[in-house]
């Protein structure tokens, strides 16, 4: 019950850090440097102390299941944070160096917006996919049976390619052009350390059932 109410705390404390970081950065109050400093480090390193705090309590693969690194959802807040926190210390710490005006096309509230309505409906499809089978969405869980139907008939991964689009358009709502370059972070993660073991994991477990939507189905889209 503590570790609940501990990360519910975080959780929150983390998301209201983020909000009066936000609402300071895209609205039009000035601020010190070092005030824009303390603000930004507050909401990342308090939503770093969340992330990690779920991982080493929470994750935990069974024996029968893919090998996954981490949850998805952590992996995808994980790398979503490092981008703020490059670009937060950089503009307000570092100033190293200043992204070219060529990635301003990244910073559309109206794109982003988009973007993040079609992610939460990818998701939010593959879910009820998922309810509909009585599967266990998490990949740390066993696998009973291939989905194939539903929007798996498009792409054997949709939670994965729904939260990479949400990825892209939170930074673009944001006007964080670092949150959409760390997509590729994301990307990565995704492909070699949950997807890469998902796939071993189901060839070996369904053998010529998985192969042959593997070979129908491509992996994002």
């Amino acid at each position: 019950m503590f570790k609940k109410v501990l990360m519910y705390i975080l959780f929150f404390l983390s998301v209201y850090n983020f909000v009066v970081f936000f609402d300071w950065y895209l609205g039009d109050n000035q601020m010190i440097i070092e005030d824009a400093l303390t603000l930004s480090i507050n909401s990342s390193m308090t939503l770093f102390i969340f992330i990690f705090a779920i991982h080493l309590i929470y994750h935990k693969n069974d024996k029968d299941a893919a090998q996954v690194i981490s949850y998805p959802p952590i992996i995808f807040l994980f790398s979503f944070n490092c981008g703020f926190t490059m670009a937060t210390l950089n503009i307000y710490h570092f100033q190293y160096y200043k992204v070219s005006m060529i990635f301003d096309f990244l910073r559309n509230q109206e794109i982003g917006f988009s973007l993040i309505i079609i992610a939460f409906l990818i998701v939010a499809s593959a879910l009820r996919v998922f309810g509909k089978n009585n599967e266990d969405p998490k990949p740390t869980s066993p696998s009973n049976l291939i989905i194939t139907d539903g929007i798996y008939r498009y792409t054997r991964n949709p939670m994965y390619l729904g939260l990479l689009i949400l990825q892209v358009g939170l930074g673009m709502i944001l006007s964080m052009t670092h949150i959409v370059f760390f997509t590729f972070l994301t990307y990565v993660l995704f492909r070699y350390g949950v997807i890469k073991k998902e796939e071993y994991y189901l060839e070996k477990k369904f053998g010529s059932t998985y192969l042959d939507y593997k070979n129908k189905t491509r992996r994002w889209f």
